[in-house]
């Protein structure tokens, strides 16, 4: 995943004991758009689509992220991202998600992607 890009071995095996295997079901909800954001989604098999004000924004597969912007800013979801077959993910909470971002290279990483998406839904916006 291009968010630890650049990290040694041991800086890895670090980041990964801060993150638990989930299994999630096609139909499940990652992230609930006005719900606070419990969880930081790495996805690593299967596809989720993300939506805000019910319009799709974006399809997120393997390497990429669900619930940034929520943990990262300590706001309110965004947006919503629903499992759209099954998926495994590497999930880590409030806790563990302060610690990783305690690594300036993953915060900037992080914060550069919870930009993309709030840019995103503000372009999907009706004008």
């Amino acid at each position: 995943m291009s968010l630890f890009e650049g990290h040694s071995w041991s800086e890895l095996e670090a980041a990964a004991a801060l993150f638990d295997e989930a299994e999630v079901a096609r139909g499940s909800r990652l992230t609930v758009q006005g719900r606070p954001d419990p969880y930081l989604w790495l996805i690593s098999t299967g596809e989720a689509l993300v939506s805000a004000d019910a319009r799709p924004l974006r399809v997120i597969g393997p390497g990429e992220a669900a619930g940034i912007p929520g943990m990262l800013y300590s706001i309110s979801s965004p947006e919503t991202t629903i499992a759209l077959n099954p998926i495994k993910a590497l999930v880590a909470g409030p806790r563990e998600f302060n610690e990783l971002i305690s690594d300036d290279r993953i915060r900037r990483r992080l914060t550069g992607l919870a930009g993309d998406a709030l840019r995103s839904r503000r372009a999907s916006r009706p004008r």
